[in-house]
């Protein structure tokens, strides 16, 4: 292993012993060598360990950290803390690196004069048909701190100067929206640079593809209300315009309608409608009406006749 590596990859794996080495396989095939891999098992109860064990026997610029269970943004940021690399990149481990992906970055960097800054690529979607490259908005020049905002960012497609992490991190405290929380930080203060070029592929499957069963939305929507209005990241919020934090939470908020109307629990559907239309009266009105009319008792109850009719 290198003392300096060019680039630290830090792949937090909980039970994630049965791709690993696929995942591995995408770095090793990487035609820029310079890099390190720190494995940081989140306190895994399948073999994971026994795993990252051999992949460090095989190649020395892989590394195995262990810490009990702590969610991802802890994984990262430990083993960020372990980075011997100026530049740190953070790939979960189910995602894959295309053989070109870090020299991409690096001769960005280089062009960049190698600053400190945040940089970040396309993707592509992994799924069981084969891979499909999605449509994603060119990043305009000085736009940065709202593209950040608006477009979602998944952490394996960033690489940033390890100095950032002096100075922001993953909030433990928030789930789902954390990697937007801290690319907006990051925006507020650094230089962030986009890769058109597709290099990271990404794997859809039940585990990250949205289940109105779950309401996940709920962690998302705490999350944006930690960050919009606690203490800590008052620097931060005072830069994001109202229209932006309105239609976030407006977002969110319709999409736990979504979730009490999959559950039949209309009462709480409607509550978030409301909410909905709190944070943004302009946000879907036609679905949230359509929504409301469709569970409305009277509109229920003439629906239940004119099938009967039919």
């Amino acid at each position: 292993m290198s003392d300096n590596p060019f680039f630290s990859i830090t792949i937090p794996a909980y039970n994630r012993a049965y791709i690993l080495d696929e995942t591995l396989d995408s770095i090793r095939k990487q035609n820029f060598e310079n890099w390190e891999v720190i494995i940081v098992d989140d306190g895994s109860t399948d073999n994971t360990a026994e795993v990252a064990a051999r992949l460090g026997k095989e190649d020395p610029r892989i590394r195995y950290v262990y810490q009990d269970n702590a969610e991802r943004s802890a994984a990262r940021n430990n083993g960020a803390s372990h980075a011997l690399g100026k530049y740190l990149l953070f790939l979960d481990s189910d995602d894959a690196f295309e053989p070109d992906h870090l020299s991409e970055i690096y001769e960005l960097l280089k062009s960049k004069e190698f600053s400190v800054c945040m940089v970040f690529s396309n993707l592509n979607y992994l799924t069981e048909s084969g891979i499909k490259t999605p449509q994603i908005p060119v990043m305009k020049e000085g736009e940065e701190f709202e593209y950040v905002l608006m477009q979602p960012i998944t952490p394996s497609r960033v690489c940033v100067h390890r100095d950032i992490f002096k100075r922001f991190k993953f909030d433990t405290a928030i789930v789902i929206v954390e990697d937007l929380v801290l690319w907006t930080c990051i925006a507020s203060e650094f230089p962030v640079y986009q890769i058109t070029k597709h290099t990271v592929n990404y794997r859809i499957h039940d585990g990250n593809s949205v289940d109105l069963s779950r309401n996940s939305y709920l962690d998302r929507y705490k999350g944006l209300k930690r960050f919009f209005e606690h203490a800590d990241y008052k620097d931060v919020s005072i830069k994001i315009p109202g229209s932006i934090k309105t239609h976030l939470l407006a977002e969110c908020s319709f999409n736990m309608a979504r979730h009490y109307e999959f559950v039949a629990n209309f009462s709480k559907m409607n509550s978030m409608l409301w909410l909905s239309f709190k944070h943004k009266s302009s946000y879907r009105n036609k679905e949230k009406l359509f929504m409301f009319m469709k569970h409305y008792p009277p509109t229920r109850l003439l629906l239940k006749l004119a099938g009967k009719s039919l």
